[in-house]
């Protein structure tokens, strides 16, 4: 799903019509008549506490919301991927990704160079065999091999299965196409981009960069017991204190909670986001730690915090994820399902 197919009519209805040629009506699946595979529960993490190393001093810190926003451009990526045939038991899913940013001009938001858009059909070349294979290729429809990189006996039988790893590749190639739209802004830009996500995968975001992540899911959250309890305890406003996290084989990033906006109802998690930034190389060694070093990060982290809080409007609604989707982001998003169009 690279660019390796610059002559290939990646078209819905183009996979369809090779498929058809190939195994007949018969073995399609109604295109478009369920949810993306993304909207179905394949699997699901357990929800974790795991270990960080806290860089400033503990207690909820309160963050002041300035006159002027600081960020400047929302990148975002969407993937939609639906079964579109059966051979032999294997699914064949016709997926499209694509990412973009949109940047804040006059007071509107509109796309910043070109966005990205890559639509493939993900099946096992094991599971098709060679003639089928070599024909769909032959079509101009661009393949993607699932099972490549398994030995044949051990191949995954089980359709659903087989549907997780074509979900996987989605999923790499997505993060693939945000990750060089972040590495291209870095390069060109000096002001603010606001990614949706983590960055510990994404090398050009480095300490100088203007750029941060933010995270909306927590199935892990960092720090000790009595950590955890003083961030689901956080006020409207106030971050915690910031804390390093080793991602491995990735790198480090340093972290902090930030309650956007407080629930009715005392849910702890609502409006609870984590902001991910590159640390500087003076506080990966929190034993080496100055005060000099610490005061300059703490300032770094309320500058965005305080970004961050001068989106909460307007709200995202209807949206479900509206206590954490802010605006810009749920902007972005609107417009990649209307770019993908699946």
């Amino acid at each position: 799903m690279t660019d390796a197919y610059p002559l290939a009519d990646p078209s819905l209805r183009s996979a369809l019509r090779a498929l058809r040629a190939l195994f007949g009506d018969g073995a399609l699946v109604a295109a478009g008549s369920g949810p993306p595979l993304e909207r179905i529960a394949m699997r699901s993490d357990p929800p974790a506490v795991a270990p960080c190393v806290v860089l400033e001093a503990p207690g909820a810190r309160p963050v002041a919301v300035p006159a002027e926003p600081l960020v400047c451009g929302f990148l975002d990526g969407v993937q939609r991927s639906r079964v579109v045939a059966y051979r032999s038991g294997s699914p064949l899913i016709y997926a499209s990704v694509a990412a973009a940013v949109r940047e804040r001009v006059a007071r509107r938001l509109e796309t910043w160079r070109e966005p990205t858009v890559r639509r493939a059909l993900f099946a096992s070349r094991a599971k098709l065999g060679d003639p089928a294979w070599n024909q769909l290729v032959d079509s101009g429809v661009p393949v993607v091999d699932i099972t490549a990189d398994v030995t044949d006996d051990a191949i995954p039988v089980h359709p659903f299965a087989l549907r997780a790893r074509a979900l996987d590749l989605v999923a790499l190639e997505r993060e693939g196409l945000e990750r060089r739209l972040a590495a291209e802004w870095c390069r060109r830009e000096v002001r603010w981009l606001w990614i949706d996500g983590g960055i510990s995968g994404n090398l050009a975001v480095d300490e100088r960069a203007t750029a941060f992540g933010v995270v909306k899911s927590h199935t892990t959250l960092y720090g000790s017991a009595s950590q955890v309890e003083s961030v689901l305890a956080l006020g409207e406003a106030e971050r915690s204190p910031a804390f390093l996290v080793g991602h491995r084989p990735r790198r480090a990033v340093a972290s902090w909670y930030l309650r956007l906006r407080t629930a009715a109802g005392g849910d702890p998690l609502h409006g609870l986001v984590r902001v991910e930034i590159s640390p500087p190389a003076d506080l990966l060694d929190p034993e080496q730690v100055t005060d000099d070093a610490r005061a300059r990060l703490t300032a770094h982290c309320d500058r965005i915090s305080a970004g961050i809080l001068a989106e909460r409007a307007p709200l995202s609604l209807p949206d479900p994820r509206w206590d954490t989707l802010t605006y810009g982001i749920h902007a972005c998003e609107m417009y990649l399902d209307a770019l993908v169009g699946i």
